[in-house]
């Protein structure tokens, strides 16, 4: 008759504490604001510019980068990033992103956009970012692309 009292005090214990760790708040993980603004819309290329600011034309494009132009760009919370169609708001392709260096470089891997791009700018209106040595411009030296938000 000890034992099984016993048992009943451990059970009730146990039931009390796993109730109240059940119960504690669980707090997320602070988001940066450079991460909420890039998730908060989705992004479209409005052009690519050299370093100095200067639009390029489309003969200065490759292939590639004139695709782009037809893309919507998803940044969302979980890192995923999604390129949709502009026109039908398809999915045309996925992958992740990631914020690196105090959140001046933005890594980028979606299939025919990745790489690591700096951060020019980022506001709610605006997001340049800076590739070097890649494969946008048939020239093959560094381009900026300008992205605004999609509405």
């Amino acid at each position: 008759m000890y034992a099984p009292l016993t048992m009943k005090k451990l059970f009730v214990v146990l039931a009390i504490v796993s109730f109240v760790f059940a119960c504690k708040d669980k707090k997320e993980e602070p988001v940066n604001a450079s991460a909420k603004i890039l998730t908060a819309n989705f992004w479209k290329l409005d052009r690519f510019t050299d370093p100095t600011g200067k639009t390029l034309g489309q003969n200065e494009l490759s292939s590639q980068a004139q695709a782009i132009f037809d893309l919507e760009f998803e940044f969302r919370s979980d890192n995923v990033t999604r390129g949709r169609d502009k026109a039908s708001k398809q999915i045309k392709n996925a992958g992740s992103w990631y914020l690196k260096n105090d959140n001046k470089i933005l890594d980028i891997q979606i299939i025919g956009f990745g790489g690591e791009f700096k951060i020019i700018e980022l506001s709610n209106n605006k997001l340049i970012l800076q590739a070097e040595n890649n494969s946008f411009i048939k020239a093959s030296s560094t381009v900026n692309l300008e992205l605004v938000p999609s509405l």
